[in-house]
């Protein structure tokens, strides 16, 4: 899939967003996104880009090129998430942007998945692990910006950045196992 890596371009979907004049976030919406297929919610396009519309809350609808996009970042989103390569990309900036500004985003991305993650629901209760993962995630939601630039923030920030991306992976593998039935390999954030 040789689209996949434009998909996840975050300044791509912040400029979609600024043409739709929008007053939601890139990073939440993928958050939300991530939230709920973690859950076990599956979405065809059109349910998706009411979703994402509804979410992006602009002033101007999406044209096709917007559409597309946002369809690709479904599909790429859930190719990642059902993959057996334990690797998902998170819409975030890239390492270029200010280290207050990518731990904002990473905070938003955080209240998005629990955003999505609650709306869909389950019928197995979660493991002790995976409500700590979503406690995480509340907390790294409610973090503070005004951070300078240092390397030590930007050990954390990596730090936790990589700990967001393998407990999605393993609140996925779990409810996917539950609302499935699908063998799925256990994942492990240690």
């Amino acid at each position: 899939m040789a689209i996949m890596p434009a998909v996840f371009e975050f300044d791509r979907y912040a400029q979609l967003f600024s043409e739709l004049g929008a007053s939601g976030h890139p990073a939440e919406l993928h958050g939300h996104l991530v939230g709920r297929l973690s859950a076990g919610a599956r979405l065809d396009h059109a349910t998706w880009l009411s979703v994402a519309q509804e979410l992006i809350d602009g002033r101007n609808a999406p044209g096709e090129a917007a559409k597309v996009a946002l369809i690709q970042l479904y599909d790429a989103t859930l190719s990642q998430l059902s993959g057996s390569g334990f690797d998902v990309t998170l819409l975030l900036p890239d390492d270029s942007a200010a280290i207050d500004h990518r731990t904002q985003t990473l905070g938003q991305w955080c209240e998005g998945f629990l955003g999505g993650f609650g709306l869909v629901e389950r019928k197995m209760a979660l493991s002790e692990e995976a409500e700590g993962v979503l406690r995480d995630f509340a907390a790294i939601g409610q973090v503070q910006t005004e951070l300078e630039e240092s390397e030590a923030n930007e050990v954390d920030y990596m730090e936790i950045m990589e700990y967001v991306r393998m407990a999605t992976l393993l609140v996925f593998s779990e409810c996917q196992d539950s609302a499935t039935g699908q063998d799925q390999p256990p994942a492990s954030l240690h």
